[in-house]
């Protein structure tokens, strides 16, 4: 495996699991009144170009770690956005 292979399998990871502290926060503290929608929305948004990039390129690399990136990006936005939401009203 060559280097520039290797830096972009730790930045991909890096990059998808940047939310997960946010993610798992969110859960324990069961309230998302902290976390900014359009943020998420803004990077969300970045993963999902990044994903479309990698599918034309045929980057497997980066689509591999785009999808866990809108997956985790997207569990934020609900938990926010939906079921946070609910439970406030």
């Amino acid at each position: 495996m060559e280097h520039i292979e290797i830096l972009g399998i730790v930045a991909g990871f890096l990059t998808a699991f940047a939310s997960m502290p946010q993610t798992i926060r969110i859960i324990k503290l069961r309230q998302a009144d902290s976390v900014s929608a359009m943020t998420y929305s803004m990077l969300v948004g970045s993963y999902a170009l990044w994903l479309i990039y990698g599918i034309i390129q045929g980057a497997v690399s980066i689509v591999f770690w785009n999808v866990i990136a809108v997956v985790l990006g997207c569990t934020v936005l609900y938990l926010k956005l939906i079921v946070w939401n609910k439970v406030e009203e």
